[in-house]
């Protein structure tokens, strides 16, 4: 299959020299003509016009076709999210008891019970929804002084510093419209330096993924690194509004400016209608001998959202419970398949000690893979069952052998050999006269490439029984890419001393 682009290829520059051909054919025979009518000028002229146009639709006609040769092939589309109310509970519900059965899987409790206690807020939700405003942005940016604003009391404390607020904070706001209250959610600030920032900006981007509508809070240009978070959010199918608040710091002529420009940035992630100002928090004024603290502006605000909660809240609602359900069976599946690997990783430390003993108990001039293939078929078959996948020995082996066959075309053989050698030399404090039939130099490379293999093919089990793009070659040479970067290599070898060689 990997021959069509070429086949391509060739047949589009097989029929480029043969309109090129055709081309110079009719410039050729048009010039005949033209020589032949130069005594009538308008004929004369209407045959270069045709030839002009000929000429045109060939150049275009030859950018097309190329563009369409250059254009990267069509990914299978996705599948239509639905759009009925009705359709989306019913997939919401499809992916909770889905879930119900993943969790069967999951042999760790603590992690079934975290999925359990989500899975059941959120039946709880889909059953009587409570729609989640989320106020995102950085530290500095004024969220808790907006939200203060919006409530109109003041319910958390704002600071010049940065990470005031420290956790998620939840109100619950009336809305004329809206029959339930809102919750709303001031996040700690994202951007922030240092480990409990990392800590704090991991929350607020959690809760953000769990909000109905995001409020995304800035007080000035956007940076590359607040757009960032925003256009991941907004992938996730997230409505969001963005404010530019502290506009007290900026004179009218300045706030039109920002205002547009935060406009121009956003869009069409939001789009220009949800990007409003807002002076939440406006700084004292001092009028003679008295301070005058202005009022708080956020109408716009309170107006947008209560609009599009209204228009909007239930869509919204729906949307987020499907993405949430559609997150949790996502974790499930890591849970899962982090379990399944670590279950594989067992099979394949037992059977790489089978190997380097069987080896160095009967040590043979050279690695023999064909003989280790022999070992391995079985671990291919318990590989196998980890993954749900029934196979019976004679499968197995012959998988084992095609593996072993690739690893001797790919030169592990001798590579497995030398890299021991050497280790053995430095770690296990063991003589290499002779290496080439030195028991422990051939035990500790048979169980090296038993490794290799294992992991070879709980990568083609993961994959559900195929090798990829690259083929079995390319999925090789990653776990012996990785398997020499991990070191893993030198310790199987000290313990190896220590099990073996040493007691041999």
């Amino acid at each position: 299959m990997r021959l069509v682009p070429y086949l391509r290829l060739l047949l589009l520059l097989v029929l480029l020299a043969f309109f090129t051909g055709l081309i110079v054919w009719l410039i050729q025979s048009f010039l005949d003509l033209y020589y032949a009518t130069r005594y009538h000028p308008i004929l004369g002229g209407l045959l270069i016009t045709v030839l002009v146009l000929l000429l045109l639709v060939f150049l275009a006609a030859s950018i097309y076709y190329l563009f369409l040769f250059r254009r990267p092939p069509e990914t299978s589309p996705q599948p239509a999210l639905p759009e009925k109310a009705a359709d989306k509970r019913n997939v919401v519900q499809q992916n909770l008891a889905q879930l119900e059965a993943q969790m069967a899987q999951i042999q760790d409790q603590v992690a079934r019970a975290a999925l359990a206690e989500r899975s059941a807020l959120l039946a709880k939700h889909l059953a009587q929804p409570q729609l989640k405003v989320v106020v995102f942005g950085t530290g500095s940016a004024g969220k808790t002084s907006l939200v203060n604003a919006l409530l109109g009391r003041r319910v958390g404390a704002v600071g010049a510093t940065l990470g005031t607020t420290e956790a998620a904070t939840l109100y619950e706001w009336n809305l004329p419209g809206i029959p339930e209250p809102v919750q709303i959610i001031d996040c700690p600030g994202i951007l922030e330096i240092g480990p409990a920032g990392a800590l704090r900006e991991s929350e607020a981007r959690a809760q953000a993924e769990a909000a109905d509508l995001l409020v995304v809070v800035v007080d000035g240009d956007l940076r590359q690194s607040e757009v960032d978070p925003l256009r991941q959010l907004i992938a996730l199918g997230k409505r969001a509004l963005l404010i530019f608040n502290k506009t007290d710091r900026y004179t009218s002529e300045e706030q039109i400016i920002l205002l547009q420009r935060l406009r121009e940035r956003v869009y069409p992630l939001i789009q220009p209608g949800d990007v409003l100002m807002a002076c939440a928090a406006p700084a004292p004024v001092q009028v003679g001998s008295q301070t005058w603290r202005p009022e708080a502006n956020v109408v716009a605000v309170r107006d947008r959202i209560q609009a599009i909660l209204y228009a909007e809240g239930g869509s919204l609602a729906l949307d987020n419970a499907l993405l949430q359900s559609q997150q949790l069976g996502e974790e499930a599946k890591r849970i899962i398949q982090t379990q399944l690997r670590q279950q594989a990783e067992q099979v394949i430390d037992r059977f790489q000690w089978i190997v380097t003993g069987v080896v160095f108990a009967n040590p043979i001039p050279a690695v023999d893979l064909l003989a280790i293939a022999a070992i391995n078929a079985q671990m291919v078959v318990e590989l196998g069952s980890v993954y749900g996948c029934k196979m019976n020995l004679q499968q197995g082996r012959e998988l084992a052998l095609s593996l072993a066959k690739t690893l001797a075309s790919l030169g592990l053989v001798e590579g497995a050999i030398q890299l021991t050698t050497g280790i053995l030399a430095m770690v296990a404090e063991v003589s290499v006269v002779g290496f080439l039939v030195t028991a422990p130099i051939q035990a500790a490379s048979a169980g090296y490439l038993t490794r290799i293999a294992g992991k070879s093919f709980i990568e083609y089990f993961q994959r559900n029984q195929t090798w990829g793009e690259g083929g079995m070659q390319a999925v090789i040479q990653a776990q012996v890419q990785s398997t020499q970067k991990s070191g893993w290599l030198q310790d199987f070898i000290r313990e190896a001393s220590r099990r073996i060689f040493r007691n041999g």
